[in-house]
């Protein structure tokens, strides 16, 4: 037996005083009498009864000290040797599945009663920790030994609409690490299973609860214009399934603001994860709108999804070259696909220039010709044998083979101070570059696009495109859904407007609710949904880890037993003396 409060057992030092007090004797006062005859009577029948006091007095002794050392181990917390004395840290899963299951039967119940149980089984007899599991690991209640304290935590527990992270798995691992055999805690996961469970350490044992549960769901999504197609949306989607067999249901799209159907479209809903689809919406209007997955089963959470279609707001662009035709028809083109470019004299956003570019707009120069703040000592052309890629992944290059593009007409130039240059040929002459003056940005790109039949490869409109996203910040556009959990950057000047009201940003936010999200910024506003779309936590299948957790010790402590038969013999004792009191 081990003790939790060792310290305590000093107090057995206050047997000493306690036999004392019964081992002292009282010496008489003298006193005269003239009738000693009647006293020697007494005397006599004292003296032949003195060994039967003495051994009621050492039995009243030795139940007070039994009475007084059980409280002092009482007080101590003994626990015995053969139990796990490791504090229990029992971690709930708060993840979206969790709410799964009929109606008082969720996971996030049956979670609450088996914590319940532990708390009710370990009645005090060591310490418990309380924590929630979903994206983050975060304690609801630290180390006590108070049912009452412990069990009003487990009351506030309460499920969210976000998947099990890898973050929170690595951190609950580390609180079940091996050290010398044993961890630090002995952690204990109460799960339905599901979704990003892979790679528990082995010390955590695992309650896995209720039943599996028959489900479908919508698992990925997106909803955007499609490229080439006027007027013409395409919602992408997948389609998860824990029904054994086929299930049938309907797909219904339809207009949030309206509550009009655009799209009913039946489905046979195979087991496990469908392939990806498109569902093509042809002359559809921007604005909110609604996804539902029509199907009988017990987590609606992942049936259905809000989502914005963005307008399709071009960018206005003028040409100023020699050789227009083939830089207007290339902004022809992505007009009449519905793309992002259009073209105006007036009004125009943008400059789409070979050679010195003039006006106020920014600028996607060609084949720099003249006098230009953009470029100094300009010479010959040179022979670029290879073009070298300065800034990976920048928005104006990722879309390129740069490797594959010939720089025709490449004229010997210097860069003005401060550009920043995202590609150079073998002698280091800037190729392609960002420079920005007196408070206009341009983009120049060193060749002639009349050499080489650059206007015919596939590479110019890319170039002209992405440029112009750029020079526009057109590139950072938000998409018209994410998966809850996603963290989002919010910019410096705006800020995100949650589902339920709540202001967040700038910077990091994490998308925690599923609805509609709005993002306000100087001269704009930009709506987004946000949804569950995790396939782990749709597949509410018997797949996941399984149940490993050991027996709890249960029972009332030593300590009650203790200060029970400590409260029977003080009873006990009373009743001798009140007995001895009346003779």
């Amino acid at each position: 037996m081990s003790f939790l409060s060792p310290g305590l057992l000093w107090g057995l030092l206050a047997l000493i005083p306690l036999a004392a007090v019964f081992f002292l004797k009282v010496r008489p006062r003298r006193k005269e009498t003239n009738a000693f005859f009647l006293w020697q009577k007494i005397f006599e029948e004292k003296k032949a009864s003195a060994l039967f006091r003495r051994l009621r007095d050492l039995f009243s002794l030795i139940l007070m000290l039994l009475a007084a050392a059980a409280i002092v181990f009482a007080m101590s917390r003994p626990r015995f040797d053969g139990d796990d004395g490791r504090d229990l840290l029992v971690v709930v899963d708060i993840s979206a599945s969790m709410s799964a299951g009929p109606e008082g039967d969720t996971g996030i119940d049956l979670a609450r009663k088996e914590a319940e149980g532990i708390v009710t089984a370990l009645n005090g007899t060591r310490r418990m920790a309380l924590a929630s599991f979903s994206d983050e690991l975060e304690f609801v209640s630290h180390l006590s030994d108070s049912p009452r304290d412990l069990l009003k935590s487990i009351e506030s527990l309460a499920t969210r609409d976000v998947p099990v992270s890898e973050s929170a798995r690595r951190t609950l691992n580390q609180y079940a690490e091996q050290k010398e055999g044993k961890g630090k805690y002995r952690v204990i996961l109460l799960t339905d299973g599901h979704g990003g469970l892979e790679g528990l350490d082995e010390g955590i044992e695992v309650m896995r609860l209720g039943d599996p549960i028959q489900n479908a769901g919508l698992v990925e999504a997106d909803f955007a214009w499609m490229p080439g197609k006027a007027r013409t949306a395409g919602f992408f989607y997948r389609v998860a399934s824990s029904f054994k067999t086929v299930k049938q249901g309907e797909l219904e799209l339809r207009n949030a603001d309206t509550g009009g159907i655009s799209k009913l479209l039946p489905l046979d809903i195979q087991p496990g994860v469908s392939d990806s689809q498109v569902l093509l919406i042809e002359d559809i209007e921007p604005g909110k709108w609604m996804a539902s997955l029509n199907v009988a089963d017990d987590f609606p959470k992942d049936n259905e999804i809000e989502m914005m279609l963005p307008e399709q707001k071009k960018i206005p662009v003028r040409v100023s070259a020699k050789q227009s035709y083939f830089f207007q028809r290339c902004i022809e083109a992505f007009d009449l696909a519905g793309g992002l470019l259009t073209q105006a004299d007036d009004g125009a956003e943008l400059m789409l220039a070979q050679g010195a570019p003039d006006g106020e707009e920014p600028a996607l120069v060609f084949g720099p010709t003249g006098d230009s703040p953009y470029w100094s000592d300009l010479g010959d052309e040179v022979e670029v044998l290879a073009a070298r890629v300065l800034v990976d992944d920048h928005p104006v290059l990722k879309h390129l083979d740069l490797e594959g593009l010939p720089f025709y007409g490449a004229r010997q130039l210097t860069a003005p101070e401060g550009a920043i240059v995202l590609a150079k040929s073998e002698s280091g002459l800037p190729l392609i570059y960002k420079s920005s003056q007196n408070g206009r940005t341009a983009i120049v790109v060193n060749l002639d696009p009349a050499k080489g039949d650059f206007f015919l490869s596939p590479w110019f409109p890319v170039m002209v495109h992405d440029a112009a996203r750029h020079l526009k910040s057109r590139e950072g556009d938000w998409r018209s859904i994410y998966p809850t959990g996603t963290v989002v950057n919010v910019p410096a000047d705006a800020e995100l407007t949650m589902p339920d009201g709540a202001v967040a940003g700038p910077g990091p936010v994490q998308l925690d609710q599923r609805g509609l999200f709005s993002l306000a910024g100087p001269g704009r506003t930009t709506t987004f949904g946000a949804s569950l779309l995790h396939s782990g936590e749709s597949l509410l299948d018997d797949s996941g880890p399984s149940a490993s957790v050991q027996d709890i010790a249960s029972g009332n402590p030593p300590a009650l037993w203790l200060l029970i038969i400590a409260l029977l013999i003080i009873v006990v004792e009373c009743a001798l003396y009140h007995r001895r009191k009346l003779g």
